[in-house]
């Protein structure tokens, strides 16, 4: 279990970068200090991605605080949540950094905060005031997955990842509405929604499933301890083995592709969770970064630097190996026909032109 003891002072940075040149229009120093924990050997301090509602712009630390700026850069509010530590379940000893990002929907930023001693909190907060409208306790272990906002029928509810507290929120109140078991014990990917379902998966330890949810469930929703047990009233379709565990699934078209650290590649009829095809994706392993797709087409980096594109739909081919020659350990971000690595020592934009 790697992690580094960093006590040196660090600098805390948001950045500005127009995206047609590359130019820094504005940099704020957030904080300067030495670092209230300690992080895994692949981290940073500063793992979680900004967020903005168009007027301001979100950048959390986790225990290095949270930082609101205008979009000129002007600091509007801070606020302190103390140290959040989090790390594995079975060795509170070991931290390896928060990396949770802020969400925001409406004039509401939603944090998902979960820590080890099961102290941890959903939080929904005032974008302009910084002010807590409300938390609740989460009772769960270290998470570093992304909370996401799910609206059917006028029900908005927050979803997160969790490996003994799946669940789904009320987006107005916080009042729990679901909640589910069973998940990796390391809970990295963010549920993502598709086709009227909530698809959630982890992969850590003895479990490392994917659930297809129906967005009214309600109440506890576990499945039951028979091996066999893969569906029930809420549950639309799920398997106990095989998943992602670092790379959030990508559901595009009819299919959801699972891909593995070691490249391995399957993809599921989105709908049914039939798998559709098993396959590997040669020389690419260390797989961190999730998938995106886009025109028919799926990306995904490694952290070798390598960015392959794969055909999107029922028949697996590989179009293209593109070397970035850079270490990727970050999502790549699609815009205005364009898309954006950030690699170990650089921001790349990839576009037609």
């Amino acid at each position: 279990i790697d992690m580094v003891g960093d006590r040196s002072v660090h600098e805390f940075w948001v950045y500005c970068i127009d995206k047609k040149s590359g130019e820094v229009l504005w940099s704020q120093l957030a904080h300067r200090g030495v670092p209230r924990t300690e992080r895994h050997t692949k981290s940073s301090h500063a793992n979680p991605t900004p967020a903005t509602n168009g007027k301001y712009v979100v950048a959390f630390f986790g225990s290095d605080g949270m930082y609101c700026y205008d979009l000129e850069g002007n600091l509007v509010w801070k606020k302190d949540f103390g140290r959040i530590n989090v790390g594995p379940y079975d060795e509170p000893d070991v931290e390896w950094g928060f990396a949770s990002s802020p969400i925001i929907h409406e004039n509401r930023i939603i944090v998902q905060c979960d820590i080890i001693g099961g102290e941890g909190f959903l939080a929904s907060l005032d974008i302009e005031t910084g002010k807590e409208i409300w938390r609740t306790p989460r009772g769960d272990v270290g998470t570093w997955s992304t909370p996401n906002f799910y609206q059917q029928d006028g029900h908005r509810q927050i979803v997160v990842n969790g490996f003994m507290h799946i669940g789904g929120y009320d987006f107005d109140t916080g009042k729990e509405l679901w909640k589910l078991s069973n998940g990796g014990d390391a809970p990295v990917p963010t549920p993502v929604f598709a086709h009227g379902l909530i698809y959630i998966h982890s992969s850590h330890g003895r479990n490392q499933p994917i659930f297809a949810i129906r967005p009214e469930a309600r109440g506890d929703i576990t499945l039951a301890k028979d091996p066999d047990s893969l569906t029930n009233e809420f549950i639309v379709w799920s398997i106990k083995r095989g998943a992602a565990y670092m790379p959030t699934n990508l559901v595009y078209g009819d299919y959801l592709y699972n891909l593995r650290m070691n490249g391995n590649i399957t993809c599921f009829d989105a709908l049914s969770g039939e798998v559709v095809y098993k396959e590997r994706i040669p020389e690419a392993t260390g797989i961190t970064a999730s998938g995106v797709a886009s025109n028919g087409l799926l990306y995904y980096s490694t952290e070798q630097g390598d960015v392959f594109v794969v055909k999107a739909g029922p028949d697996f081919k590989i179009l293209s190996r593109n070397p970035m020659e850079d270490l990727i350990m970050a999502s790549p971000a699609i815009s205005e026909d364009m898309i954006f690595f950030r690699t170990q020592h650089y921001l790349v934009a990839v576009g037609t032109n």
